[in-house]
């Protein structure tokens, strides 16, 4: 079930986002009637944080939206790789990342943000599942 946040509630766990993304989201996001899935949370001692949807929390932002749509993801507690998301807040933490805003000076190249990105992640994920 989903449901609404307001946007400066809900705390980001990546770094960076990707440019091309960021362009392509552009392309179909209606600023005047925002439309887009409910984007996927999860809650840590009483604070939400985003896990999916980056590009599309930024772009809400940039068009002034106030809140939004949400859905909590209650099966990734479970999740083995869970203590990843954990890191990525720690991160965030030690980067001021603190609000989806604080993206904005965030935006890199596709191929920076597959290589000091992702490539991260996966690194801190193959030590959390091995």
């Amino acid at each position: 079930m989903s449901f609404e946040l307001a946007l400066s509630a809900v705390r980001p766990t990546q770094l960076y986002l990707s440019r091309e993304k960021l362009v392509g989201v552009l392309e179909w996001f209606d600023v005047g009637a925002p439309a887009y899935d409910p984007l996927t949370v999860i809650s840590i001692e009483d604070t939400w944080y985003l896990i999916d949807g980056h590009t599309r929390a930024f772009v809400a932002f940039l068009a002034g939206e106030q809140t939004l749509r949400l859905v909590h993801d209650e099966t990734i507690y479970d999740d083995p790789a869970f203590p990843v998301y954990r890191q990525c807040i720690e991160w965030c933490r030690a980067a001021r990342i603190e609000t989806i805003g604080d993206l904005s000076g965030c935006l890199v190249d596709h191929q920076t943000y597959e290589r000091k990105w992702i490539e991260r992640c996966r690194a801190v994920t193959t030590e959390e599942t091995q």
